[in-house]
């Protein structure tokens, strides 16, 4: 069993350091810091010239980011008439689970408006424009239907994963999402 001391110098304690290893152990622990740090810088440097190397024969930065073409937009009406009919108002659609998963969320408004979204009986549905491919909210064994159905509470935001096989649905590719009587026509996904 070895035993604990703290090196004290000068009055200030330096910390815990075992029997006989006096200061070295900590020069040794300083020594490690020190490398690690200009390990981080060098990572980032090398960062850095990435980023230059990134930059076009006239100096403008070339991007990483692929940009998509966003569609149409939604006129505002058709937000409010959800705000009005149903009580709530959507944020998004876009890949998620690398691409195999469509996540939906939406923020209730009125909960009692919105309590036909939130009925376990009625199954979800997310249609793909482009193909006319119809996907489901998968309902795994242990865990049941990748969506809320407690009852919804004004100002939450709610979710549900709709299954995208093969990576069907893309960035930019326009859907519409039917639950029971609900339906919002021509969404993009993120």
């Amino acid at each position: 069993m070895t035993n604990l001391h703290l090196i004290h110098t000068e009055g200030r304690s330096f910390g815990p350091a075992r029997a006989g290893q006096g200061q070295a152990g900590w020069q040794k622990g300083a020594l490690a810091g020190l490398l690690a740090g200009g390990l981080v810088l060098i990572a980032a440097f090398g960062f850095a010239c990435e980023v230059q190397a990134l930059e076009g024969p006239d100096h403008t930065p070339v991007s990483l980011v692929t940009t998509v073409a966003p569609g149409p937009a939604r006129h505002p009406r058709k937000n409010t008439f959800l705000k009005r009919k149903w009580g709530v108002e959507i944020l998004y659609v876009r890949q998620t689970a690398a691409g195999y998963m469509l996540e939906f969320r939406y923020k209730v408004l009125d909960a009692d408006k919105a309590k036909a979204l939130f009925e376990r009986q009625t199954k979800p549905l997310l249609t793909h424009e482009e193909t006319g491919a119809r996907l489901i909210v998968p309902t795994p064994a242990k865990t049941g239907a990748l969506r809320n159905s407690n009852p919804p509470l004004a100002d939450h935001t709610y979710w549900m994963f709709f299954a995208n096989p093969g990576k069907l649905v893309k960035p930019g590719d326009h859907v519409d999402i039917d639950i029971g009587e609900f339906r919002v026509a021509g969404l993009v996904v993120q």
